[in-house]
């Protein structure tokens, strides 16, 4: 059950049952409601509030790094870099990766070079005749 909404159903019924008969109808136990109770009434602290407002703004496109110096900058608040992301994973405020494009081209090759030696490999000479494998350029 999601404590939020069990919360709000203890609420709802506390003034016509106790809040003892409610939690074991739905088999909750009492330290678990008031937990929950608890855990629902907290404010967010104000870094959490500002860091959760700076990715909004820059549309979660900045790294804790970079979240990190706005704070130092602008705000003038002094955090370990750490310390802004974990509570950047907390509330899953990761930036948002580029996809990285790939470094090799897909299928055949689009030049295809005319086969001058036709197997024919002895020279009459020294360097008249040189071969080499580039298959790995692109």
């Amino acid at each position: 059950m999601v404590p939020e909404v069990f919360v709000e159903v203890v609420e709802a019924y506390k003034e016509k049952y106790s809040v003892i008969t409610i939690c074991e109808c739905l088999g909750i136990p009492k330290s678990t409601y008031y937990r929950w109770k608890k855990k629902s009434s907290l404010e967010l602290p104000a870094l959490h509030q500002l860091i959760i407002k700076i990715c909004k703004e820059h549309f979660y496109r900045l790294g804790h790094r970079n979240v990190r110096g706005i704070l130092k900058n602008d705000h003038s608040i002094k955090v370990n870099r750490k310390t802004v992301q974990k509570i950047m994973q907390k509330y899953h405020l990761q930036c948002q990766i580029k996809e990285k494009r790939k470094a090799y081209i897909a299928g055949e090759s689009k030049f295809i070079v005319p086969n001058l030696l036709s197997q024919n490999f002895k020279a009459e000479r020294p360097n008249q005749k040189w071969v080499t494998d580039i298959t790995y350029l692109p």
